[in-house]
């Protein structure tokens, strides 16, 4: 099979030609449809952080969208044929830059029946870091929460998924992209740039921050006492804790999970086109190195997707 991989740390992406893996006890194989780029993928490409648990030649990517092509011993949930989806693996390798791909049978779920494999192979680790940091911050219906990056991958589907909680949604994106996070139920749009702007957001209940950095600490002072605040990249504030505690608000480090459970319910919404993946761009796997060139771009608006059809080579 093919598969994009990083032959050195921080080395481009290449095609290359290798082993088809087997399913274990428990894993499904999955002929892969649709991936997408995450920032994750850069990071670990460049092994920043993950020493321990990543080896070369390194094949990137956690989200699944695919059919099942093969199924372990003692796996009930999923047969040959059946169109999955899921979060693989993850914090641990994937390789979901490939033909094909081994998974735990219970990281997998149906695929929502209302979308294509694009779109549900562009939504696993965005919505369920979503969800999750939705969770840990306790955003309740009727609170007011500030979601920074809010055109971004996961940002879009935070606004969707607070807004489908009851919350009032205030989101910090560029200008070019209010109109589109107003239809995705924002109640006010900010752009980040104009500190006045900024400025006058007011207090708010939870902050959901995925920019981090001396943007996102200065965010903290938004936040009410006795509010919340769940970080995505809470290693870009070493002093997240004790800022937080001054202020008299909790903050929580959100490492995303693989959760069927709560996918299953993400697959609700999205077939009750409550929930919608904006996908930016597509990209063949043989131009796995453009597609992430095209994700790290300033006006990227939501996610973009590595096509992958093994069924051109069978």
């Amino acid at each position: 099979m093919r598969a994009a991989r990083h032959d050195e740390w921080g080395s481009p992406l290449t095609l290359a030609e290798v082993t088809r893996p087997e399913p274990a006890a428990g894993e499904v194989r999955v002929a892969m449809r649709a991936t997408s780029v995450n920032p994750i993928d850069v990071h670990t490409g460049r092994n920043s952080g993950y020493e321990q648990s990543m080896q070369l030649p390194f094949v990137p990517g956690w989200d699944v969208a695919g059919v099942v092509d093969a199924v372990g011993y003692g796996v009930p949930r999923h047969q040959v044929g059946d169109p999955v989806f899921g979060l693989a693996w993850f914090p641990y390798p994937a390789g979901t830059y490939a033909e094909y791909v081994t998974v735990p049978a219970h990281h997998l779920i149906p695929m929502p029946s209302s979308v294509g494999f694009v779109e549900a192979g562009c939504a696993p680790m965005a919505v369920l870091t979503a969800w999750q940091m939705l969770d840990a911050a306790r955003v309740r219906p009727g609170s007011r929460v500030l979601i920074d990056g809010a055109g971004g991958g996961v940002g879009h589907v935070a606004v969707q998924l607070a807004a489908a909680r009851g919350a009032k949604v205030v989101a910090l994106a560029r200008t070019a992209h209010h109109e589109r996070l107003h239809e995705f139920g924002a109640a006010m749009c900010v752009d980040y740039d104009d500190a006045g702007a900024v400025a006058a957001i007011g207090e708010v209940d939870h902050l959901i921050d995925y920019v981090g950095h001396e943007f996102g600490r200065a965010l903290f002072e938004h936040v009410a006492p006795g509010g919340s605040v769940a970080l995505a990249t809470a290693w870009s504030i070493p002093t997240y804790r004790e800022d937080a505690a001054a202020r008299g608000i909790d903050a929580s480090s959100c490492l995303v999970e693989p959760d069927p459970v709560a996918l299953t319910s993400i697959a609700t919404l999205m077939n009750m086109g409550i929930l919608r993946i904006a996908v930016d761009a597509e990209f063949p796997l043989e131009r796995a190195p453009e597609a992430q060139q095209w994700a790290a771009r300033r006006g990227v608006f939501g996610k973009t997707a590595i096509v992958v059809d093994p069924a051109e080579r069978s």
